[in-house]
């Protein structure tokens, strides 16, 4: 009886091991991935016959992976990516806007318009749903609160100072914050095309319009606002080797190394999981010719990878994580970023977000809306790699603004034919 009741135990285990279905989902950054595994432990408590494996990949050269692994026809079973590059990868995604009607009892077009426009936009056309949001973001400066009082410093909003840096004022601030501080540099920005956009965006300038055509030379302070940009490396207020060799910005930042970081809200995660969350804060960016956060955000696609089985394991995972009311508040919650759906209010259970979502509102609010239509193309998606590889050439002294703006151009111009 002993040795059938043994058997019938390990057959069990075997069989739940045999037919429990295994998924592997690729995460842009290490940071994300451990939010999502802490709401794949909670999904699979309630559902034992999944098991989800979720594998962080470097933002920096995550769309470089990702293009080889589609193309090599290895797919993972879930995929979390940014703004920036959801839109390149649309064609190898499962439209989710039927899966949608039958788990949530709304139309696609429902669904969708119960996200923020800055969401939207990101989400298909008619019908189709690419992907579901996983949270909306905005741009902002994260400044060092003690290097700022002892410069002397006041900053925007909470920092006693009511309007925005001018540009000038700004850069001056930069100035006076690594000097008084003895830093290295003053402040981090990290390898990314979108944190570029952020700062060309406040020159009301643009790359392309919104049907993907190059506009950037149309501009006539276009060189002028490159250079500036470029400047703030080779005056030494920016570390080179953000943009050179991958050196990471939020390290830099919060090590001491700088005293600003020009990023968003999800710092708000970062801080909180390097327990810096009492030393820095949110600040408004400078004024050029207007101040706005640009927004993006994250989303959670299934790929198509042609196996039936789990194909439909990561769909219901995904269908869970986009209900509000089961996995999407878990996430929010876990991940500190902002909603992606309207009215949806989040308790995080620290006043200190409630008070940092004021300042990102704010900033978000005042976004035009072709800050995100512009770049929610595959034009843009494609040539993000371009843009910021010519950068790098910039502060190095190998290419002129103008080299770049005629590079983008017949970049963009090529992407564009070949769609």
């Amino acid at each position: 009886m002993k040795r059938l009741l043994t058997f019938t135990l390990v057959f069990l285990m075997v069989a739940g091991s045999i037919f429990s279905v295994k998924l592997t989902m690729y995460s842009s950054d290490e940071s994300k991935a451990r939010v999502l595994r802490q709401v794949v432990e909670l999904y699979e408590k309630d559902h034992p016959d999944v098991s989800i494996e979720v594998v962080a990949f470097p933002y920096a050269n995550y769309m470089q992976k990702m293009s080889l692994i589609f193309l090599g026809g290895n797919p993972p079973d879930l995929l979390e990516t940014t703004a920036t590059y959801l839109p390149q990868m649309t064609q190898f995604m499962k439209d989710l806007g039927p899966d949608i009607q039958k788990s949530l009892g709304l139309t696609p077009q429902q669904y969708k318009d119960s996200t923020y426009d800055v969401v939207k936009v990101y989400l298909g056309e008619g019908n189709v749903v690419h992907a579901i949001p996983l949270h909306f973001t905005t741009y902002s400066v994260w400044i060092n609160k003690s290097m700022f009082d002892k410069a002397g410093i006041k900053y925007p909003p909470l920092g006693g100072k009511q309007e925005p840096w001018t540009w000038e004022e700004f850069k001056d601030v930069l100035r006076k914050v690594k000097e008084v501080n003895k830093i290295p540099y003053a402040m981090s920005i990290e390898y990314s095309a979108d944190k570029f956009f952020s700062y060309l965006a406040l020159w009301n300038i643009t790359v392309l319009d919104e049907e993907g055509n190059f506009v950037l030379d149309k501009y006539e302070n276009a060189e002028k606002a490159i250079n500036e940009f470029v400047n703030l490396f080779k005056e030494g207020l920016v570390p080179p080797a953000e943009w050179l060799s991958g050196e990471s910005h939020t390290n830099n930042f919060f090590g001491g190394i700088t005293a600003v970081d020009w990023a968003g809200s999800w710092m708000s995660r970062e801080s909180f999981n390097a327990g810096k969350q009492n030393e820095v804060s949110p600040a408004y960016v400078p004024i050029i010719e207007d101040w706005f956060g640009i927004s993006g955000g994250g989303f959670l696609a299934v790929p198509k990878t042609g196996n039936t089985e789990k194909e439909k394991a990561a769909t219901e995972f995904a269908m869970w994580l986009a209900n509000k009311d089961t996995g999407y508040t878990e996430y929010i919650k876990r991940s500190r970023d902002l909603s992606a759906y309207k009215n949806h209010t989040i308790d995080y259970g620290e006043p200190l977000l409630e008070t940092w979502a004021e300042v990102h509102q704010v900033l978000a609010e005042r976004a035009p809306a072709w800050s995100t239509t512009v770049r929610a193309t595959a034009v843009w998606s494609r040539i993000t790699d371009t843009i910021r590889k010519d950068i790098s050439l910039g502060i190095t002294g190998q290419m002129t603004a103008k080299q770049m703006i005629q590079h983008w151009k017949s970049e963009a111009e090529r992407v564009k034919g070949e769609l």
